[in-house]
């Protein structure tokens, strides 16, 4: 995962993942969480350390008070994109415009990357299989929110399968 972050110009996390896990985001410099009103949201994660370099940014609707925006814009750059929801196609579009950005990856959480699906805006994904067994209503999963009808989503085509110790990392591509 660190690799391929290096790779790419802007990593994109999810807020339920963000308070989940409270990653870095490192090493790329351009670290952005999406919400719909930063609720819950600490200026004290780690992605939004000064001493990282780089730039954070909060991608959020309307619905973001003004104290949220208060409390975060000191710590990031907050970039309102939607009113219910932040529209990925938008924030795509900003990512590229104001930062120039031209290969980004989402990290998820499951609802940020059915939005992602649901914008037609996956062109590779990048599975892990570890040998780890989770499970039940709570186990995070791929794709979260309401799931897609059977074709609204094309069939992954296997690009590649490496193998790390007991680990397979699994890269697909998908014909938009």
């Amino acid at each position: 995962m660190l690799a391929l972050r290096g790779r790419v110009d802007a990593v994109i996390i999810g807020a339920a993942n963000l308070r989940a896990d409270d990653p870095d985001l490192m090493p790329n410099r351009l670290r952005v969480v999406v919400t719909r009103a930063g609720d819950r949201i600490a200026p004290t994660a780690k992605m939004f350390g000064k001493h990282l370099g780089g730039e954070a940014i909060v991608a959020h609707t309307s619905m973001m008070s003004s104290e949220t925006r208060e409390a975060l814009q000191a710590q990031a750059t907050l970039v309102e994109l939607g009113v219910s929801d932040v529209d990925i196609p938008r924030l795509l579009e900003w990512l590229c415009r104001e930062r120039g950005c031209k290969t980004v990856v989402c990290e998820g959480g499951g609802v940020l990357a059915a939005d992602f699906f649901a914008a037609k805006s996956v062109d590779e994904l990048h599975l892990t299989v570890v040998p780890r067994i989770l499970g039940g209503s709570n186990a995070p999963t791929c794709v979260g929110g309401s799931g897609f009808e059977p074709d609204a989503i094309p069939d992954g085509q296997l690009k590649s399968v490496e193998r790390v110790g007991d680990e397979l990392y699994l890269t697909y591509t998908f014909p938009w």
